[in-house]
Parts: structure tokens; C-alpha cells; sequence
């Protein structure tokens, strides 16, 4: 199957069964590696992930990846997003707020194009992230990647 079409059709029907188990469907991957063809399911819920939760989702979604999406994969692997995650949409914003963050820029603001702090805010226009007790505003068209940044 090529991209697009693998995209649609699965990520229709794999989110479908796992919506039906309580369960979100952060993202899919399919591509070869050194060790074979991987197909990766990466689950969330609100609650978080644990290896039972995998294991239910992987029982939940191999019947139609085996039997019916024409997918040939070696591996398939269900997992959480991790703990440094990357916030993709509106939803993950809303979700991680108050929570620290690293967001990566294409080109630099005030000079940088890193920055970690907490997530205060977000609109359609920019995010808001707390730097040590600077709030700094950071235009959605400016950014490249946003993910979670805990500190250990």
C-alpha cells in the first residue's frame, strides 16, 4: 500500500477499533529498518499507557491488520507516545498546559530557536510558554516542533 492510501484506509479502521476500546490513536508508522518491515502503533488515553493497555490494543487491531489491510510488516510493535511526546493539535495543547515544554523554531525568535519552559496558553496565533518567569510568545507559524520536556 503507498503512503497516502496506507494512511487513510489504516488510520481509519485502526482508530475506529481502538475508539471502540477506550483508546486514541496518537500515530502509525510503517517503514523498513535494518531489522525488517515495522509497523508502529503508538496508543494514548488520559489515563496513560501501560503494557496491558498495549496488549489489549494489539489484540484489538491484528485480526485486521493480519486478515484484512494487505500490510505486510516483520514487526509490529503498540506503544505510548513517551514521555517527551510530540503535541501535534489543539487538543494535545489544551491536555499538556501547565506542563513543560520544548519548542524548536525554523527560524530564530528573539534570537533563539530553542526554548523550554512551561505551556501557559495557547490561541490559532501563538503559544505562551513560561521561561523562568518570562512569559514568551511564540507565533504556531514559526514553530517546527513542540514536544514535552520533563525535567528529571
Amino acid at each position: 500500500m503507498a503512503g497516502k492510501e496506507l494512511d487513510f484506509q489504516i488510520r481509519s479502521v485502526v482508530a475506529g477499533i481502538l475508539q471502540a476500546q477506550g483508546i486514541d490513536l496518537y500515530e502509525i508508522e510503517y517503514k523498513r529498518e535494518p531489522e525488517g518491515q515495522v509497523l508502529r502503533i503508538f496508543i494514548d488515553t488520559p489515563q496513560g499507557v501501560d503494557v496491558d493497555l498495549c496488549a489489549l490494543a494489539t489484540r484489538a487491531v491484528k485480526k485486521y491488520i493480519d486478515d484484512e489491510s494487505n500490510l505486510d510488516y516483520d514487526f509490529l510493535e503498540v506503544s505510548s507516545p513517551g514521555i517527551d511526546r510530540i503535541l501535534k493539535n489543539d487538543s494535545d495543547f489544551a491536555r499538556f498546559q501547565g506542563e513543560r515544554v520544548l519548542v524548536k523554531t525554523a527560524q530564530p525568535v528573539e534570537g533563539k530557536k530553542k526554548f523550554a519552559g512551561i505551556l501557559v496558553n495557547t490561541d490559532r496565533e501563538a503559544l505562551s510558554i513560561d521561561i523562568e518567569g518570562k512569559l514568551v510568545q511564540i507565533s504556531r507559524d514559526a514553530i517546527s516542533i513542540v514536544r514535552l520536556h520533563p525535567e528529571f
